[in-house]
Formats: structure tokens, C-alpha cells, sequence
């Protein structure tokens, strides 16, 4: 059986992470409308040691347990130290979806929110029509605690946006 990690950014990670953030079929997701700089990646990547809450943000990188290969990201943002909670998303390389390694990955980030952010509690909105991401966050343990309709423009007409909670006392 395969096993997992999370780990931090490193600086080899440059060439996966302008590959990713750059798709554009990925910016539709994050609701970015342009590509970022090498430059620019290159800086996030040497920022990204500072701790969670000094900064209120945290990109893990997925990999297997015994290797550096990034397979996904799994990023945790717009915390709030008072209210103990954050927001999460995941990207999972195109080549490795429909393996579980988002659920994979959301266990690992979950045990780290619990056990070492002490979060209370964990959000994400995701595409109603996204329904692998759906299944991901309600196998997960996450609740489904309701939707915003018409929330986000795309190319594509407008999206609805399912919230989701998850709280380790729960």
C-alpha cells in the first residue's frame, strides 16, 4: 500500500509549480486570470518557510511517503488566529486524478489542522458541478453547509459555490 506526505515548498519545485498555476484550466478553480512569473513563484517558494500564522497561509506539496515527486498541492489560506479557522484547496496533478489522493491528502492536512494548527475549524467552496471535488470533501467528513448560487463568472456561464465545514470535534 502506498503511503503519503505533506512537505513544504522547496525550490525544485519551481517547474511543477509554474506548470500548475499556470494552466489555465486550473485558473477557472482558483479564480485567477493570468499567469504568474517565474519570478514571482520564485519568491512565493523562498516566503513560504514563514510559519502558518504569521502569514495565514500554508501550501503543502503531496507526495509519496519515501519520495520528493510533487503529485498535488494542498493549500490552507485566509486564517483567522481568532475564530481558529481556515479555507482549503487542492490540486491534484492531471495525470494522478482518480486515484484518492485528494482524500489521501485532505487526511494528512487534517490531522496537521487538528494536532498542529489547532484549527477549529476547515471551509471550502467548491463547484457544484465539480463532483469529484464534492465527493472528496463529503467523504472527507466535511459538511455540506450550503450554496451560493450564481456566485463565480467563468468562461462558462456562472457557477454555483457549495460550502463545506469540518471541524475535529465533530
Amino acid at each position: 500500500m502506498v503511503t503519503y506526505r505533506l512537505r513544504a515548498l522547496e525550490p525544485g519545485d519551481l517547474g511543477v509549480l509554474l506548470s500548475w498555476e499556470n494552466n489555465p484550466s486550473h485558473w477557472i478553480a482558483g479564480q485567477r486570470t493570468s499567469p504568474f512569473s517565474k519570478d514571482t513563484l520564485e519568491k512565493y517558494i523562498a516566503a513560504s518557510g514563514r510559519d502558518f500564522w504569521e502569514t495565514g497561509q500554508m501550501r503543502w506539496v503531496l507526495c509519496e511517503a519515501y519520495a520528493d515527486r510533487p503529485l498535488g498541492l494542498i493549500d490552507v489560506f485566509g486564517a483567522k488566529r481568532l475564530h481558529l479557522r481556515a479555507e482549503v484547496g487542492i490540486l491534484i496533478a492531471p495525470e494522478m486524478r482518480g486515484q484518492g489522493l485528494a482524500r489521501a491528502g485532505m487526511r494528512l492536512l487534517q490531522a496537521w489542522a487538528r494536532d498542529y494548527a489547532m484549527l477549529e475549524t476547515l471551509s471550502a467552496q467548491v463547484y457544484t458541478d465539480n463532483a469529484p471535488a464534492l465527493a472528496t470533501f463529503t467523504q472527507a467528513g466535511f459538511t455540506r453547509s450550503g450554496t451560493w448560487q450564481r456566485w463565480v463568472k467563468t468562461p462558462q456561464g456562472w457557477k454555483d459555490v457549495a460550502l463545506f465545514q469540518w471541524s475535529p470535534d465533530r
